[in-house]
């Protein structure tokens, strides 16, 4: 019998579960900041930044339950990072058409010039559609363990004297 029918289900995924755990609770933080302190400068109506706080804290609260279910081991877990993932994708994306299209998102809330307010905020809407994308990739699917064969065993110069001892 081999090691891989004798190991469990969940010890297949390397710490793969746990990394995607990490980057969840990054993504989350960072939501959870945008939400609690950049959302109530911003110059709009109080009530619609009311609603924008309140969402913000919802969905980056909804991180920190994935996260847990992640290092848990529950099932449900990386089905709901990924639908995190792809509502914080979709969020991005808009504000990445408006930035693009003109309507400047960023500049309400920032003390910054407005270019580079424009930059900033185009470089983190970037980076958290990266930072989700790596968290649904490794909470959906774990990296295999090695095989038995595929392992490296012996550095590479000794591998290469049994292959030219072994030609000869």
């Amino acid at each position: 019998m081999s090691t891989a029918s004798t190991l469990p289900r969940y010890a297949h995924r390397r710490g793969t579960r746990g990394f995607a755990a990490i980057v969840t609770l990054l993504a989350g933080a960072v939501v959870l900041g945008a939400g609690t302190i950049a959302a109530p400068r911003a110059a709009l109506d109080p009530a619609y930044v009311s609603w924008i706080v309140l969402a913000a804290v919802v969905f980056g609260l909804a991180h920190v339950v994935a996260a847990y279910g992640l290092l848990r081991r529950r099932a449900w877990s990386g089905t709901m990072v990924g639908y995190l993932a792809m509502i914080g994708i979709g969020v991005a994306i808009y504000g990445l058409l408006l930035t693009l299209t003109g309507a400047d998102p960023f500049g309400a809330t920032s003390q910054l010039p407005s270019e580079r307010a424009w930059a900033e905020g185009a470089g983190l809407l970037v980076w958290m559609i990266g930072v989700w994308l790596v968290a649904a990739r490794y909470a959906l699917k774990g990296v295999p363990p090695v095989g038995a064969g595929r392992g490296v065993t012996a550095p590479a110069s000794a591998a290469a004297s049994r292959a030219t001892a072994s030609a000869a």
